[in-house]
């Protein structure tokens, strides 16, 4: 569910364990589902659920277990242990997708979508196998922010400085807000609701770059309070797709970067050193520029 892999479980039908000043981002009556966890549950039962790029599960496919779910993955699969019954598990390519049309009830396109070579083609499938009347949840960093473009520099030089020559440079797809939206709407499909969510660059909990992380981001913090430069902000879109839903944007200010959920925070005066995470309970840096600090005292 979280922006990427996530180092730390999530409970998320559990009370949180946070202060007051930080919660989980809420939904209006009649708003569109925006996050992962709304868009799912807001869906019925019998429903068949796309996955692509599902490594091992873009989400716990236990939650639900009276939907279908068809994951796919161009690499070789590795399903979640243990493996949930109703999954149905498909090597393929997203822009070749080896599934009768209108068959999907929903698309989960979850942090995905940058990584495809042949983005027209999978657009084109999304909308290929939607039933009339279906969503797609897609999520997508934007290319103009410090995460995305760190995530390009760190490849090039695991590519070109260390040798790894045959390495693939994951991002192949760049995008700013108006062109993801601009390939959905070509294809019919409206926008329904969106957030942007800053970095928590919860992808460094990969096992290379985990002893790395809390140096890193808090590094990037002291550079926000310090200087008021803010590399944490607007690193991700996060849309829904479909009819029949009130348009709403969603606020997100914070993510975790251990389970890499979304939080909103509205910090007290004085404000602390960190935040504790709404959904896993792990500490977080409190990075708040100059500015920042300085409305809060008032």
């Amino acid at each position: 569910m979280s922006e990427t892999a996530a180092l730390v479980p999530v409970d998320d039908r559990s009370a949180s364990r946070a202060p007051a000043w930080v919660r989980r981002p809420s939904r209006e009556s009649g708003d569109a589902p925006v996050f992962l966890r709304e868009f799912l549950d807001d869906l019925p039962a019998g429903a068949v659920v796309l996955d692509l790029g599902a490594g091992s599960g873009s989400f716990d496919y236990r939650r639900r277990t009276d939907w279908t779910v068809l994951a796919t993955d161009i690499l070789p699969l590795a399903p979640a242990a243990p493996r949930a019954p109703h999954a149905r598990w498909l090597r393929a390519d997203a822009a070749r997708l080896p599934l009768r049309g209108r068959c999907a009830d929903a698309v989960v396109a979850h942090y995905m979508l940058e990584h495809v070579t042949d983005l027209e083609s999978t657009l084109d499938e999304i909308a290929r196998v939607l039933r009339p009347g279906g969503r797609v949840f897609a999520s997508v960093p934007r290319a103009a922010s410090f995460d995305d473009r760190f995530y390009r520099f760190a490849g090039y030089v695991a590519k070109y400085l260390l040798g790894k020559f045959q390495k693939r440079i994951e991002h192949q797809q760049r995008f700013s807000f108006p062109s993801f939206l601009a390939g959905f709407y070509r294809r019919g499909l409206g926008l329904a609701g969106f957030a942007v969510v800053p970095a928590g660059f919860s992808w460094m909990n990969e096992p290379r770059t985990r002893p790395l992380q809390a140096a890193f981001v808090a590094a990037l913090g002291w550079t926000k309070r310090l200087t008021g430069l803010d590399l944490f902000r607007a690193a991700n879109f996060v849309c829904v797709f479909g009819p029949g839903l009130r348009r709403a944007e969603r606020t997100v200010t914070h993510v975790c970067r251990g389970c890499g959920e979304h939080a909103v925070l509205t910090p007290p005066s004085p404000p602390p050193g960190e935040w504790i995470c709404p959904w896993c309970g792990l500490a977080n840096g409190l990075f708040l520029s100059p500015a920042e600090r300085r409305r809060r005292t008032r």
